[in-house]
């Protein structure tokens, strides 16, 4: 017979547990003095080693006389505990995975954290992350048109009441034609330096990055000195954005 050992540790049992599990299977009802010398551990260890196995329903005990016996249950309740531990694993799986971005978060220290996307969910990712993020100033340069091939205005729309809740400052440089009815500070990037097909982002201590052509990649960058040396770049895009503006003004 294949050894059972390897199969019940990677069902969660412990050496101890297994030993006594495998005599209680092999030999029958005993005592804890029976299984301490089929085992050769402790009898605390034995004691400690039934109440768990008793607990994941594997053992069963039963008076006799003065003295209390216990058994291994039949071979078809390990089956049944197979199940439940393969669901209780999947569920702390289910439970890790929505943790993550917090423990990741919380393992990052000072070394930049990156998260990868592909296709059009990473770009509702990072819609979360922005609902999720408090921040009080967001800097942005969007391909508009190209954004919106891929999100409608009314997709927007929840994320947008949200911004403007928490009377976030939006600062932007747009190209394509398609525009915004957002308020803010925004420019506009005319003809094709502004078909450049992504979305580049800077709120809080993050950046996000969007490629709108092709299988699309998006990324979120968690530093505080990259969203630093960001947002420097964009305030003199900006002033150099309004200068065109006035210089514009005045030529018309």
């Amino acid at each position: 017979m294949k050894d059972l050992a390897p199969l019940l540790r990677s069902l969660g049992l412990l050496d101890s547990e297994i030993k006594v599990y495998v005599a209680g299977l092999t030999r029958g009802a005993g005592t804890i003095l029976d299984f301490t010398k089929a085992t050769h551990l402790s009898r605390q260890a034995v004691y400690t080693a039934v109440d768990a196995l008793t607990e994941r329903g594997l053992f069963t005990n039963v008076m006799r006389g003065k003295k209390r016996y216990f058994a291994a249950e039949q071979p078809n309740k390990l089956i049944a505990y197979a199940h439940r531990y393969h669901s209780d694993v999947a569920g702390k799986i289910a439970d890790l995975e929505q943790m993550l971005p917090e423990l990741t978060l919380q393992a990052g220290g000072d070394k930049p954290i990156v998260r990868l996307f592909e296709g059009k969910e990473g770009v509702r990712a990072i819609m979360e992350d922005w609902a999720n993020t408090d921040f009080k100033e967001m800097d942005e340069i969007a391909d508009a048109d190209a954004l919106f091939t891929v999100l409608t205005p009314q997709d927007l729309q929840p994320l947008r009441n949200i911004l403007r809740k928490r009377s976030v400052r939006m600062r932007g440089l747009y190209g394509g034609t398609s525009g915004s009815s957002d308020s803010g500070e925004r420019y506009y990037v005319a003809g094709k330096d502004g078909e450049f097909k992504a979305h580049i982002g800077v709120y809080g201590d993050k950046i996000n990055l969007v490629t709108f052509e092709g299988k699309m990649y998006s990324a979120i960058i968690e530093s505080k000195r990259l969203a630093q040396t960001l947002r420097t770049l964009f305030h003199f895009a900006f002033v150099g954005a309004k200068a065109q503006r006035k210089e514009s003004g005045r030529k018309s």
